[in-house]
Order: C-alpha cells, then structure tokens, then sequence
C-alpha cells in the first residue's frame, strides 16, 4: 500500500472546494455567530418587554372592566391620566376639541330640546365623586366616627322650612326662544304640594344656536344634598359606601359628578367630616353641612373654614364671583378652569354648580 501525502490528498478532493485546516476558521462562521447574538438578544428583550407589560395589561383590563358606566374611551383616557400620561392626554383632548368644534348657527333639535327628567330620576351610577340631592330632610346626620359608616336617619314626615319660589324664567339669548326654552318644568315628588326642584333647556349664546343646554333648580329649603366617594378616588378608608344607599334612591332626585379628579382639581376634599385632602384657602368649594344644606363660594369667604361640614368639594377657582367673572380665564390657566385650548375658545361640555343672585 503505497502512502499519500498531504500534497497529494489536497489534489484529489471534490471540485470547487479546498482543503482547511482544522485550527482555522471558516470565512462565514463569525457573521452566523453575530446573527445568532443578535436574535438571543432579541429574544430576551421581547421576554423582558412582554414581563413587564403583563401588569400594565391586567391594569389597564381592571379599568375597563371596573364599576360604573364610562365607555371604554373615557376609562382609557382615566387609566392613562393615572398613570403619569396626564400631559398627553391633554395634548390629544386639545387638538381633537380644536378639530371638533361646537356648530355655528342652525336650529335645536326638536326632539331633543326638552330637559331629561327621566334621566335626572333614574338609577344612580357609580362616578369618580357623587353628590346626591334628595326629597327627605333628615332628622339626624349619623355622622361618621373613624371608620364607621355613616347611616343617616331619615323622618318619614318632611319638616320644610319656608320654601322658596319658583325661580323665573331664563332669557333665550335669541330673539325667538323655542317652544319651552327657559320655562321651568317641575320633577320628582311633591313636598307640601310643589316640586323641590325644576328643569330647562336654554341655548348658550347667539352664535351657537342649535345647541341647548340643561340647568335645574333645586330648592335647598326642600332637598338635601350628601357627596359620595368614587370607587377608587379618593383614596380609602371612606365612612360610607361609593354609592346612594337603597333605602334612599326612592327619593333620589338627582346625581352628579362631583367635578375635576381630586389630585387634578387644585383643590381639597372633606368627607364624613375627616380631611381627605387638604383644603386650600380662595379655591372655589361645594360645602354640605350636616342637615344636608349646601353651601356655595370661596373657601374662607363665602364657605367659613371654621364652619362644621359633612363634606367638602373643591374645583379650581370661581368662574363668577359674586356676578363677576373671572377674568384670568382669558388667559387659559390650569389652575383656573382646565386645560381648554388657548383663551378657553374650544368648546367643551362642562358641568357646573351655582347660586343665583337672590341666594
């Protein structure tokens, strides 16, 4: 058997190829190991993202399935605010109102021009804050003590103080008003045979004129009015429960939010008596003393800080103070009244709550 050498064994090898050293390195090994890097890292990375997305995503499905009766596009736009997106939010809110402005000019739906009084009666739903207005003035508050709830006490015969008129009718801005605009209707059961509270539609303002708004009276010598906590703001322990209690919703009038999210509305909250949030001295603040008479205007002016309350509101700064109006509102400030566009010229739908002149 005759030997080979290795000049030889390199000549007999397949065409196209070469012999290699078994110490060397093929040309293409170092890229397929940089790609094989690269997808290891890749992959981590997706496992670390997905991780971590996981409690953002049961976060976020917590908010959508939650109480209440939001659509799912306002407990978004709550979720992020809660979540540090407050800023972007805004940034979105402003330029869809910018997009989406009120109608200029036009008629009011006939259909729709009437005050919803079917709506201000119905079942009470959960909101970030409630104040709810009833027919029976109560004989004793129950007023919280730590941590225990507070059960008022309601007489089944209703002592009213001297009530107060029907309020006159409100001013179409518009030479021809349309059928029943400012006329008040009366709702909800009669207290010494009359309403305790009345509802109208009113057109806002000239150039607007296919818009109606609502606005109701209630009269204070013949309801009572008691804020609720949200299911989740504020922050617990609370004295009563986030919701109008039972026995109570057969003389529920009314339920409203009870205005901007706490830690967005400049302002302190008061509940069962206990300090939820401290109150801040000028803010414009919705006081309930403990026979359910509400008390309305400026925190140590109008609404004395010394005063004893069942709970306390307050929302940014007055919009009218004594039949003034504001005049920093021109200027768009947070602190003022939201974050509205430029001027506050975007129109948005707001709720509020007033006094009229007469008290």
């Amino acid at each position: 058997m005759s030997g080979i050498t290795d000049d030889q064994l390199s000549e007999d090898l397949l065409p196209g190829t070469e012999a290699v050293d078994p110490g060397e390195t093929t040309p293409d090994a170092t890229p397929r190991k940089q790609r094989s890097l690269r997808r290891r890292v890749l992959r981590y990375t997706a496992l670390v993202v997905a991780a971590l997305l996981i409690p953002v995503s049961i976060s976020y499905i917590r908010a959508l399935t939650g109480p209440g009766y939001d659509s799912a596009a306002a407990r978004t736009v709550q979720w992020a605010r809660d979540h540090h997106m407050g800023s972007l939010v805004d940034w979105a809110e402003r330029h869809w109102f910018d997009k989406n402005q009120a109608k200029v000019g036009g008629e009011p739906d006939p259909n729709a021009v009437g005050p919803n009084i079917a709506g201000a009666v119905a079942a009470p739903t959960t909101v970030p804050s409630t104040t709810a207005v009833t027919t029976t003035a109560p004989t004793d508050t129950g007023a919280a003590t730590g941590l225990s709830p507070a059960v008022p006490t309601t007489s089944t015969t209703v002592a009213v103080a001297r009530r107060l008129p029907p309020p006159v009718s409100l001013q179409s801005p518009l030479p021809t008003p349309f059928r029943g605009e400012g006329r008040w209707t009366g709702f909800g059961p009669l207290i010494e045979g009359e309403p305790g509270a009345y509802a109208t539609t009113v057109r806002p303002d000239v150039e607007h004129s296919s818009i109606s708004i609502g606005v109701v009276w209630f009269d204070p010598a013949a309801v009572r009015f008691r804020l609720f906590p949200g299911d989740n703001s504020p922050n617990r322990p609370w004295d009563r429960r986030p919701y109008v209690p039972v026995p109570d919703r057969k003389s529920l009038l009314a339920a409203f939010a009870g205005g901007f999210r706490l830690n967005e509305s400049n302002g302190g909250m008061l509940l069962g008596g206990k300090e939820i949030r401290p109150m801040r001295v000028g803010a414009a603040t919705f006081a309930f003393g403990l026979d359910g008479k509400p008390l309305l205007g400026n925190w140590g002016v109008e609404v004395p800080i010394n005063g004893t309350y069942d709970s306390v509101r307050q929302n940014l700064d007055l919009i009218v103070d004594d039949g003034v109006m504001n005049p920093l509102l021109e200027t768009d400030p947070n602190n003022q009244w939201g974050f509205t566009g430029p001027n506050n010229n975007s129109f948005v739908w707001r709720s509020g709550v007033g006094i009229l002149a007469d008290g």
